[in-house]
C-alpha cells in the first residue's frame, strides 16, 4: 500500500509542478484557449495516468524480465481506465459526427491521417533506432525488415531484427491504435446503421479496407473493447435529451458522483463489464459540463490535453532509454521505493519533449485543411 501511495503522491506532486510551470509560456493554441470543454484538461491526465502505470509495469519487468500486470488493481487501472475513456472519446466524438449529419468522409479520413501517422511514424522510427542500437547496429534479413515495418504501419508490434522486447521499447501502445483504426473504418457502416441510410463509396471502401486488414487484425482484436466505443456513442446520442434536464452538471454533486465512481473503478477488474458500464458515468458527467471543479479546464492540463498523444506515443520510449538504454538506475538491487523517486524526473522529461513534439511534428499537419468535398451520397 505504501508504494502505491507513494506513486500517487509523487504522480500528483510532478503534475502540479508541470502545470504551474508550464502554465506560464506561450505554449497553448488559441483555439484550446478558448475552447469550453472538459476533455481537454481530461486528456492530459489520462495520458500522464498511463505513463505512470507503465513505469510502475516496467520497473517489475526489469526486475523479473517478464512484462505483466502487477498484483495491485490501482496500479493496473491507471492504465486500463485512462485507455478506456480515450475509447469513450473517439466513440463519443465521431459516433456523435455519424448520428448528428451526413459526414465529409473524405474529410475525416484526411484528418485522422494527419492526426495520427505523422508522429506515430515519428514515434516508429524511434523505435527502430533504439532497437538497432541494442543490436550493435547490425541489419538481419532486409526481407523481415520489411515486413516487420509493413506490421508497425498498420499498429502489430512485432519484433525488428530479431529482438523479441521491441514493443517493450515503446511499452506495445500501438494495440490501441489498432482498435482506433478498425473504429474509423467501421463510421460509414455505424452511419448507416444509427441513419438508416446508405453511403454506397464509403461503404464499400470500408468494407474491402476491413477485409484486407481481418487476416492480420483478427488475431489481435477483442470484441470486448467495443463496448467501450459503444459507451461513447450511446453519450454523444443521449447528450442533447440530457442537457435538457433541469440539472447543473457542474455543480458539486455531478463532482462527487464523477470522484465516488472513478475511485471504484481503480477497484475494479480492468476492461470488465461492471468498469466499463458506470465508468460511462462521468464520461457522460465530463461532457455534460462538469470539470472536476474547474480542475479540468486548467491551463497546464490543457497543454497535457493538446500533447496527449504525443505523451502516450513517446512515454514508454523515453522509459525504455532511461533504464534499458542507459541503465540509470541499478535493478540488481531493485527497490520499488527507491526507483519510484525516478518518477517525476520521468514524467517532466516526457511531457516537455511531447509538448515540443506536439508544435513541431503534430499540429503542423493537424492545422492543414483539405479542400472542401461534396458529402458522399447516401441512399
Amino acid at each position: 500500500m505504501i508504494e502505491i501511495l507513494l506513486l500517487v503522491a509523487l504522480y500528483v506532486l510532478a503534475m502540479a509542478i508541470f502545470c504551474l510551470a508550464a502554465s506560464r509560456l506561450p505554449i497553448l493554441s488559441e483555439e484550446a484557449q478558448h475552447r469550453v470543454s472538459s476533455l481537454d484538461g481530461l486528456r492530459g491526465i489520462l495520458a500522464t495516468a498511463v505513463l505512470a502505470h507503465h513505469f510502475t509495469v516496467s520497473y517489475y519487468w526489469h526486475a523479473t524480465s517478464i512484462w505483466q500486470m502487477t498484483d495491485s488493481r490501482v496500479i493496473n487501472n491507471l492504465g486500463a481506465v485512462p485507455v478506456s475513456l480515450f475509447f469513450m472519446i473517439t466513440g463519443y466524438l465521431f459516433g456523435g459526427k455519424v448520428y448528428r449529419g451526413v459526414p465529409r468522409w473524405t474529410a475525416i479520413a484526411s484528418s485522422r491521417i494527419r492526426r495520427i501517422f505523422p508522429m506515430y511514424l515519428t514515434s516508429v522510427v524511434i523505435v527502430v533506432v533504439v532497437a538497432f542500437y541494442q543490436q550493435g547496429g547490425q541489419l538481419g534479413s532486409l526481407l523481415d525488415f520489411t515486413k516487420s515495418i509493413g506490421h508497425w504501419l498498420v499498429f502489430i508490434g512485432v519484433p525488428f531484427n530479431g529482438i523479441d522486447e521491441t514493443r517493450r521499447i515503446n511499452a506495445g501502445v500501438q494495440w490501441t491504435l489498432l482498435y482506433e483504426a478498425v473504429f474509423y473504418l467501421s463510421l460509414p457502416l455505424l452511419y448507416c446503421l444509427l441513419r438508416r441510410r446508405l453511403a454506397v463509396a464509403a461503404v464499400v471502401i470500408s468494407i474491402v479496407a476491413l477485409a484486407l486488414l481481418w487476416p492480420l487484425y483478427g488475431q489481435y482484436f477483442s470484441n470486448n473493447y467495443i463496448k467501450l466505443f459503444v459507451a461513447g456513442i450511446v453519450v454523444a446520442i443521449l447528450e442533447d435529451w440530457l442537457k435538457a434536464r433541469a440539472i447543473d452538471y457542474a455543480r458539486w454533486p455531478s463532482t462527487l458522483v464523477a470522484l465516488a465512481v472513478l475511485v471504484l473503478c481503480m477497484a475494479l477488474k480492468p476492461y470488465s463489464k461492471a468498469q466499463m458500464i458506470i465508468l460511462a458515468i462521468p464520461f457522460a458527467l465530463f461532457v455534460l459540463g462538469n470539470s472536476l471543479n474547474s480542475l479540468l479546464e486548467n491551463r497546464g492540463l490543457k497543454i497535457l490535453g493538446e500533447a496527449s498523444f504525443s505523451i502516450y506515443l513517446l512515454h514508454g520510449i523515453v522509459i525504455y532509454v532511461l533504464f534499458s538504454v542507459f541503465s540509470i538506475y541499478d535493478f540488481q538491487a531493485a527497490n520499488f521505493l527507491h526507483y519510484v523517486w525516478f518518477l517525476p524526473l520521468v514524467l517532466w522529461l516526457v511531457a516537455s519533449l511531447s509538448v515540443a513534439t506536439y508544435w513541431g511534428i503534430e499540429r503542423p499537419f493537424i492545422r492543414q485543411r483539405p479542400r472542401p468535398a461534396a458529402p458522399v451520397t447516401a441512399v
